[in-house]
């Protein structure tokens, strides 16, 4: 029969055992984030999901914020942006930089929130994935204090956009009819544009999908960009 004492779980490393990594523990990590979200992500229900003692984890990763920003790193070394076809403009450039950011987010959604609220998620992040908006913009002709400014609104717009896309459970939402009936209770002379919009639009004109809704603003970015060359 076998001794009694800290077993661990099958397959699992135990305190102390060889086989436990900092990428072993990161993938646990991030299995735990994907599924239940950051707060989810303690150092004990990692080292639970592990099966071995909190502090052989910290021989690895000394803390949490430590465990984010591995996670930030293996998350966004995923980052893939085709090179640029012979010839592709810098709007181009940055618009398949922007949409591979987003692929990586839509990927691990429950990051988004700690990288837009953690100063330091947000820098392993352009260090890690942000030179192929700096390459495109730097075609641009623009002062570097520009170019860091226009990275940071492209990359804030996606964290917004990609925050509201992670909390819908569907490719799409229609704000119509509810959006059409509220303003038809309005008082009259209240909102008199968005009144005018909404009825010309109708029901189906409030219909957003996502894809769409992200090129939209994308191509908004990049005008906006243009206009300040």
């Amino acid at each position: 029969m076998a001794s009694g004492g800290n077993i661990g779980r099958p397959g699992r490393p135990r305190s102390g055992d060889g086989r436990l990594s900092k990428k072993v523990i990161l993938e646990a990590a991030l299995r735990i984030v994907d599924r239940d979200g950051i707060e989810a992500m303690t150092m004990r229900r990692l080292a639970s999901a592990l099966g071995v003692n909190p502090m052989s984890i910290y021989h690895h990763l000394p803390n949490k914020a430590a465990v984010l920003s591995g996670l930030v790193e293996v998350v966004f070394s995923q980052l893939q942006v085709a090179a640029p076809a012979d010839g592709a403009s810098w709007q181009d450039q940055l618009k398949d930089a922007a949409r591979a950011y987003r692929r990586v987010l839509r990927t691990h959604p429950n990051l988004a929130l700690q990288i837009v609220s953690d100063t330091a998620a947000v820098s392993d992040v352009l260090v890690i994935a942000g030179e192929p908006f700096y390459q495109a913009l730097a075609q641009t002709g623009l002062p570097p204090r520009s170019i860091v400014e226009s990275v940071d609104v492209v990359v804030d717009f996606i964290h917004g956009f990609m925050l509201g896309e992670a909390s819908s459970t569907s490719e799409t939402f229609d704000l119509g009819p509810d959006l059409l009936k509220r303003v038809r209770d309005l008082p009259a002379g209240k909102a008199p544009a968005l009144t005018r919009v909404a009825e010309a639009l109708g029901e189906s004109g409030f219909r957003y999908e996502f894809d769409s809704g992200f090129e939209s603003g994308l191509n908004v970015l990049v005008r906006g960009i243009e206009a300040g060359i």
